[in-house]
């Protein structure tokens, strides 16, 4: 009752976050699958009836309905349970979160004001939903991986690396060389290995765990809740920042990590994505 009566943009934003478990579980699968990290069926089917529950009801949030918002506050509560079950954000968080942790970053270093993380979680979960409905097209490509591997370079990455983040850059950097390795070459390989050997499973995992972009952008749509980047602020050049530096903020696994194995992340230009809802 009492939450009901909450800001709307607070309201939004506790969807927004929801909305990301799609992402979350699909990321989650993969990566065990790749990297071998511990994956629990029960605990991602608890996320995935906690969303089907939101998700029926969330259309009627702008009317302040109280079932609805209890779906999403029962959600929300539900992903810390996950979390602290797992013992890992994975049931919760992927990289739709990371656009909202970077442009967080960013705004702190710009000394500007913040916009609610759900707001940004939402608008990074319909970036990610675009990228999926590309990634379902493409193929792990032998030439493409050892020209992405050729062609990059440590002094390029801490340039960028220092371009983007500035003074807190070197011990992002530092953290890659003593505990992270996301770019080490030789576990490069071994991913793109299993990225090609396991592929048509990688593309069935998508296609159970993500329902269709209409869906979650009909829905958010539905909610009035910002679509785009730059309804928040955020130009194209920090969108894209965010989406090729994600990987490299921490040792997760995410969906730019896996562009970045198979050779196509520096290459992905998420521009199309940013002038329509």
């Amino acid at each position: 009752r009492i939450m009901k009566d909450a800001p709307i943009r607070m309201l939004q934003a506790g969807l927004g976050d929801m909305l990301a478990k799609y992402i979350a579980l699909c990321e989650w699968r993969i990566t065990a699958l790749i990297n071998g990290e511990y994956y629990c069926e029960e605990i991602a089917g608890m996320m995935r009836a906690s969303l089907k529950k939101i998700v029926e009801c969330a259309p009627r949030m702008m009317e302040r309905d109280e079932a609805a918002i209890a779906a999403v506050a029962e959600g929300l509560i539900l992903s810390g349970v996950a979390m602290a079950f797992a013992k890992i954000s994975r049931p919760a968080s992927g990289l739709e979160h990371y656009f909202s942790h970077l442009w967080e970053m960013f705004s702190l270093s710009r000394g500007l004001p913040t916009e609610l993380h759900g707001i940004q979680v939402g608008v990074g979960t319909l970036l990610c939903m675009k990228l999926y409905e590309d990634l379902r097209n493409v193929q792990p490509e032998e030439g493409a991986f050892a020209a992405a591997c050729a062609a990059w370079k440590k002094e390029n990455w801490e340039q960028e690396m220092r371009r983007v983040f500035g003074k807190t850059a070197e011990g992002l950097i530092e953290k890659e060389y003593a505990l992270w390795h996301n770019n080490d070459p030789e576990e490069r390989k071994r991913r793109f290995a299993l990225l090609k050997e396991n592929w048509p499973r990688i593309r069935d995992i998508m296609d159970a765990e993500l329902p269709p972009l209409s869906f979650i952008a009909d829905l958010m749509e539905k909610t009035n809740m910002p679509m785009l980047p730059r309804e928040l602020g955020w130009e194209n050049q920090d969108v894209q920042d965010a989406f090729v530096l994600s990987r490299n903020t921490r040792d997760k696994y995410l969906t730019s990590s896996m562009l970045w194995d198979l050779g196509l992340l520096e290459m992905y230009n998420l521009s199309p994505y940013l002038g329509q809802k």
